[in-house]
C-alpha cells in the first residue's frame, strides 16, 4: 500500500508495502521519498476504489496535534495500484487486499499521510500489519534504517516505529487494525514523532468507535 506526496515544502512523503497523492504513486509505503527520489518503474493507473466510504475513517484536523488536511483524499483499488514490486503485490493479494484511501496532512514543519486499507478479512489486515512492521518488511524497503519501535496505549495491537527513509529523512509511522482495515499514520520531517502519532492514532480509533468498515 502506498502513501504519496504530502507537501512540497517538506519534500513530500511516500509510503507503503506503509498501504502508505495516489495519483502520483512512486515509492513503497515505508520507504519515504523526497524530491530527490530516483525514478521508479511505471505502475498501472490506479483503479477507482471499490469501497468509497473509507473517508470517514481518515484523520480530521488536529487529531494528530498541529496537523491539518491539505488536499482531497484519494482512493484506489487492486494490488497493482500500490506501486510495489511484484513480490509486494503478491503479499497484498495473499492477504486479501481490496482498496485504500489516503489523505495528505501537514504541520508547520512536518509532512504526513493517513492511509486506510481495506481487506477481505480482519485476519488478512492483521497479517499485512505484521509484515509491514516486521524487521524483514521494513528492511526490504529501507535496508539500512535503524528501527526504533513504540506502542500506543489505548489502541490494541498498534505498532509504531521511527527511523530514516532511503534519502536520510527522519520518518515515523504507526499502524493498527480496526475490523477489516489497516490504518497507517505517518510523518516525515523534524520530529519528534512518537507522541504526536500516538495521539493521532488514539483520536481516530476512539472517534470511529474501533470499527471499519461500518455499513
Amino acid at each position: 500500500m502506498v502513501q504519496a506526496r504530502a507537501g512540497a515544502d517538506h519534500g513530500g512523503m511516500v509510503r507503503s508495502t506503509s498501504l502508505i497523492a495516489l495519483a502520483g504513486l512512486a515509492c513503497a509505503f515505508a520507504a519515504g521519498c523526497g524530491d530527490d527520489a530516483a525514478p521508479v518503474a511505471a505502475v498501472a493507473k490506479p483503479k477507482p476504489a471499490k469501497v468509497s466510504n473509507l473517508e470517514r475513517y481518515l484523520m480530521r484536523n488536529d487529531e494528530e496535534p498541529g496537523f491539518k488536511l491539505i488536499a482531497s483524499p484519494q482512493s484506489a483499488s487492486g494490488a497493482e495500484s500500490a506501486g510495489l514490486p511484484a513480490e509486494g503485490q503478491k503479499q497484498l493479494r495473499r492477504n486479501g487486499y481490496i482498496s485504500q484511501t489516503s489523505q495528505p496532512i501537514e504541520s508547520d514543519d512536518t509532512a504526513g499521510m493517513n492511509n486506510v486499507g481495506l481487506f477481505k478479512t480482519e485476519a488478512g489486515a492483521r497479517d499485512q500489519l505484521k509484515w509491514e512492521t516486521s524487521d524483514a518488511g521494513i528492511h526490504s524497503q529501507i535496508p539500512d534504517t535503524k528501527i526504533r519501535r513504540f506502542t500506543v496505549r489505548g489502541v490494541p495491537g498498534a505498532r509504531g516505529w521511527t527511523g530514516h527513509d532511503i534519502h536520510g529523512n527522519r520518518i515515523g509511522h504507526v499502524f493498527w487494525v480496526q475490523g477489516r482495515c489497516m490504518f497507517i499514520l505517518g510523518n516525515e520531517g523534524s520530529g519528534p514523532f512518537v507522541d504526536g502519532l500516538s495521539a493521532g492514532a488514539k483520536a481516530i480509533y476512539r472517534r470511529t468507535n474501533r470499527q471499519c468498515p461500518c455499513y
